[in-house]
């Protein structure tokens, strides 16, 4: 659980009681709470050029292979239909 807490001139931490919204210090999070952020700040962040351009060719090369798939199967199919 958050907690506010106050940094005194010695270097100690003292709680202010303040809910972590109205905290006019510094919040201190628990390592599970951190995991959670330091996940949701890599899963929400830009992704880097080479990964974008990744995303894009990988997308676009699956919609390739499965329309050359489609055709070949749709050939075979086509030498079996009676006209």
């Amino acid at each position: 659980m958050a907690m506010c807490v106050t940094l005194n001139v010695d270097g100690t931490l003292t709680p202010t009681g303040q809910t972590v919204g109205e905290c006019t210090g510094y919040v201190l999070v628990s390592g599970s709470e951190y995991g959670v952020y330091q996940v949701m700040q890599d899963a929400l962040t830009a992704p880097t050029s080479d990964q974008a351009l990744g995303w894009f060719f990988g997308a676009w090369g699956l919609v390739m292979i499965m329309y050359l798939a489609a055709r070949c199967v749709g050939a075979v199919v086509s030498m079996f239909n009676d006209k």
